[in-house]
């Protein structure tokens, strides 16, 4: 056996690595079923070889050359269907199946052309740059920013320019006049092994590129509550830092914000704990609605939340800061609660601005005490330390009768 076939069975033994790896993550992680497509590329990256070693060895040279190519140009445009799966985007199939029906179109017109002519090998690599560009366009609609995505990005746009290198190593190297002569050739050895390192680098990289996303949605899963979707205490006490550290880098003004929605146990005891699920739920999006991408919301436990608000320009002299307007809004948007076909609601809480030296613990304590004074004084009010400034009231659902209470917020 020349050194060619030995490149073929490596390249091989490889891709039938990755198709076991990509099948054990598909199988493992139920949010990374994008790997079963990965999983089919390489497979189909298997089977081309395998065409390569049977042209040889058997006398259906032109079926098995015919598949290989087939099997290779797909397992190309289903990487890219695959990464756009693994992105989270809608599937858009429709680019790589015309560019693997365009591809055999042509290398069905080049059966009986001539070999080792640099047209020739040009419109025979075609297609495979194409799809190498359509995988790197792929790439780089993923979210997921970082050096391995861009060290992935890197060696397709290295396996495009490799493909359309190609030609020119033909030509200069010598690919033979017939696909018998091909097999032996030195081109045909460089091409293998070249080909093959350079698609084991873009496995590897999309291999570490998966791990990380299921490493980020099992830490996400962990610090997220499972209902609402919100940051939990874990959350917090990991994103909850790095807030207070960047306002004390910056100069910046941080507040905490605890609310408790009122007399949530007479939603559970009066509609169900269904009814007091939604409304929990309906709260948070609220909280998702008026917070900002710089905002952390968290549900501390039960029917109790939280934001950390970063406030660049708020003075700290004064309640007219950016809690204060998001508290405004959050009661505005409660108001319309009914019209969810959900009860009537009202909200407690207490906002307070990071004092210097303050830790994060004791920040959301100081924000608690605040929400629990709320509630001593009667319910539906939010409290802003140092200043209280009292703002039109609402009405509690439970009670009608109950005169309106006056609400501070900042």
């Amino acid at each position: 056996m020349n050194a060619a076939v030995y490149a073929l069975i490596a390249n091989s033994c490889m891709a039938a690595l990755f198709v076991v790896t990509y099948g054990v993550v598909a199988i493992t992680y139920s949010r990374q079923r994008a790997a079963v497509w990965f999983m089919v590329s390489y497979l189909l990256g298997f089977l081309t070889p395998i065409c390569e070693l049977l042209f040889r060895f058997t006398d259906y040279r032109l079926l098995f050359a015919v598949l290989g190519y087939a099997a290779f140009l797909g397992a190309i445009t289903v990487m890219s269907v695959g990464i756009q799966a693994f992105a989270g985007h809608r599937l858009c199939r429709r680019p790589a199946a015309l560019l693997w029906a365009g591809g055999m179109t042509l290398r069905m017109s080049l059966l009986g052309g001539t070999r080792n002519s640099l047209p020739y090998e040009m419109l025979f690599q075609l297609p495979f740059a194409l799809g190498s560009i359509l995988v790197l366009l792929s790439i780089r609609r993923i979210a997921q920013k970082g050096p391995i995505r861009t060290l992935l990005m890197v060696v397709f746009g290295i396996i495009g320019a490799h493909f359309l290198a190609k030609p020119f190593m033909a030509a200069s190297l010598g690919a033979g006049h017939s696909a018998q002569y091909y097999a032996t050739s030195y081109y045909a050895v460089v091409s293998q092994v070249s080909t093959g390192v350079l698609l084991v680098a873009a496995g590897l990289f999309l291999m570490l590129l998966v791990i990380q996303k299921a490493l980020d949605d099992t830490i996400r899963d962990a610090e997220s509550d499972p209902l609402t979707g919100l940051a939990n205490r874990r959350g917090l006490a990991r994103a909850g830092p790095a807030l207070l550290a960047e306002a004390k880098r910056d100069g910046h003004g941080l507040y905490a914000m605890v609310l408790d929605l009122d007399h949530f146990k007479r939603v559970n005891d009066m509609f169900g704990h269904a009814m007091g699920d939604r409304v929990l739920v309906a709260f948070a999006d609220l909280l998702r609605t008026v917070a900002a991408r710089d905002v952390l919301a968290v549900r501390l436990g039960g029917e109790e939340f939280a934001l950390l608000v970063p406030d660049a320009f708020g003075p700290a002299e004064r309640s007219d800061n950016r809690a204060s307007h998001l508290a405004g809004d959050i009661r505005a948007l409660l108001r319309r609660f009914d019209r969810q076909g959900l009860p009537p609601l009202t909200v407690s809480g207490g906002i307070v601005r990071h004092a210097p030296g303050e830790t994060l613990d004791d920040l959301i304590a100081r924000a608690d005490q605040l929400a629990y004074r709320a509630k001593r004084a009667g319910r539906d009010h939010i409290l802003h330390e140092p200043m209280p400034v009292a703002v039109e009231p609402s009405h509690d659902w439970h009670d009608e009768s109950e005169p309106g209470r006056r609400v501070a917020t900042g």
